[in-house]
């Protein structure tokens, strides 16, 4: 048996109320002629009217999301390993939320790849409300500054709230000679290239931090990659300096294994309160990533409003507030519009670091 869509019969991909108004047509040809009794044009005319409410309610569905959002377990993808610190603070954030929802909201870590994986993940995933991805900044900021053949696009996300801003910490050996940043400038200066730093890999945040920070000073170092970011050779002395996110530079530096020369921040922080920042001696630098939750491009707004206004209560509690700052990092407070326009203007920032400074990946 043969079955006729109405795309077989040629109908314009014009919209419901151009399709309702040839439905009469498409059914019964002789029903649209001007002979056509008053009976049946009443009937053609609330059928077209039915159609047309049909078709907004669809259309609603698809931006609205059910009231009794969520009906199952949210799945939050963290593209970092177990007991890093987006984990940690996606941790505390996620048993809050859900509560806050009446569903679990699952952690799912997949690290790898410089945060690829988890994202690539997240982005073909559903856009119904029901998978997230929590990240940092060199998701969306480095990655396709770095990536030629990135398996995600920076348009694939929708930012849904930033929980916290991440400084990093320019730091050297316990031992080293360095007490200072100009003592570690003026000797690179001197010997352009005879210094070396450490970072996480070629085109990690790491590395283009540090090389933000060289071109401002007008300095030159050889990069040292390390999948491990290097850091037994960092306090042996093998490689002069870092810059490691507050994270891990705050236990190295309180254990007295390495020294903190300046931070990347606005201000100093508060469990550093003798480390300068950067800006003390360079005027006007900032080099900060940040931490914050995504979601796949098309989620139903509602979704998103929600989960970030329940968010953003979660980040003023006295729990989150005390475990942030204790990482060194910074709750942020800021509507997914804000967020959005950062994410906008902060990979814009980044793409022209990696390209002044020929920064490529494979």
């Amino acid at each position: 048996m043969t079955t006729t869509s109405f795309s077989e019969r040629e109908v314009p991909d014009t919209g419901a109320s151009a399709a309702a108004d040839l439905l009469p047509s498409m059914l019964l040809p002789g029903l649209a002629s001007p002979s056509v009794g008053r009976t049946a044009r009443r009937f053609f005319e609330r059928l077209r009217a039915g159609l047309l409410f049909a078709a907004a309610c669809g259309a609603a569905s698809l931006a609205w999301p059910n009231a009794d959002y969520p009906t199952r377990p949210v799945r939050v993808v963290i593209p970092s390993p177990a007991g890093s610190s987006p984990d940690v603070i996606a941790r505390i954030w996620a048993n809050k939320l859900g509560r806050a929802l009446g569903q679990p909201v699952v952690i799912d870590n997949r690290p790898g790849a410089a945060t690829i994986i988890g994202a690539q993940m997240v982005a073909t995933a559903p856009a119904d409300g029901y998978t997230f991805l929590y990240t940092v900044g060199s998701t969306t900021s480095i990655n396709p500054a770095v990536y030629p053949k990135l398996p995600y696009r920076f348009e694939d996300f929708v930012g849904v709230v930033r929980t916290v801003t991440v400084p990093y910490v320019l730091v050297v050996s316990a031992a080293s000679p360095f007490g200072s940043t100009a003592e570690l400038v003026s000797a690179a200066r001197k010997t352009p290239g005879k210094l070396n730093y450490a970072s996480h890999g070629v085109g990690q945040t790491t590395q283009v931090v540090m090389a933000r920070f060289l071109q401002a000073a007008d300095a030159r170092m050889t990069h040292v990659p390390y999948k491990d970011g290097g850091i037994p050779d960092l306090i042996s002395g093998r490689v002069a300096a870092s810059f490691e996110p507050s994270t891990t530079a705050i236990p190295q530096i309180a254990a007295g294994r390495l020294r903190g020369l300046a931070v990347t921040g606005t201000g100093r922080l508060p469990v550093l309160p003798n480390v300068p920042t950067v800006a003390e001696w360079l005027p006007g630098f900032e080099a900060n990533s940040w931490q914050g939750l995504l979601a796949p491009k098309g989620t139903p707004p509602a979704v998103i409003d929600r989960i970030a206004a329940l968010s953003q209560e979660i980040l003023g509690s006295t729990e989150f507030q005390a475990r942030s700052r204790e990482l060194g990092l910074m709750p942020v407070h800021e509507s997914p519009a804000e967020f959005q326009k950062f994410m906008v203007d902060d990979a814009r920032v980044w793409a022209k670091v990696v390209k002044d400074n020929d920064i490529r990946a494979d």
